[in-house]
């Protein structure tokens, strides 16, 4: 409530007394809806409408924007399926890569007495082994140790 004075007496009121309580004199009511306050019944329609249609509007961009995001969401996850197998299918070939390498180890110490360690040299003795690993292109290592012998990829790890 906004204080207001009275126009016969000059007493200070409240805006919503219909008569003044000192001289008697009937008293305009006013508040903040009415034209004198800033906001007319008219007014306060429009306003009404004009936040209405700012909340459609807010409510519909932000629909659309979720939508996306869950098209791109997605998107992103059928790429990702879609590449996943194809990485495990680089994964089991190369596992299958440095078996073959670990027979051709076994294979060559029958014939030489002992293991070797140059990947390049295994390769002349068994020609079908793949030297390099598919998804990096890195050739294998072989590491030989007193008592072990390992095929390593630098990318899928050592056998």
């Amino acid at each position: 409530m906004r204080i207001t004075t009275c126009p016969s007496c000059g007493h200070e009121l409240y805006d919503k007394t219909a008569r003044c309580p000192f001289c008697g004199t009937a008293l305009p009511r006013q508040s903040i809806f009415s034209p004198s306050g800033g906001y007319s019944p008219n007014n306060r329609v429009k306003l009404l409408v004009i936040i209405s249609l700012m909340l459609v509007i807010s409510g519909a961009a932000f629909t659309m924007f979720m939508a996306m995001k869950m098209e791109e969401t997605d998107k992103v996850q059928t790429e990702m399926s879609e590449q996943v197998p194809y990485q495990d299918d680089i994964a089991l070939h190369c596992e299958k890569n440095m078996h073959r390498i670990m027979d051709g180890e076994d294979l060559y110490k029958v014939q030489y007495g002992q293991f070797t360690d140059d990947i390049d040299e295994l390769a002349e003795f068994d020609s079908s082994l793949d030297t390099v690993c598919p998804a990096s292109g890195i050739p294998y290592s072989i590491i030989v140790t007193k008592q072990d012998v390992h095929a390593n990829c630098s990318v899928h790890g050592e056998i």
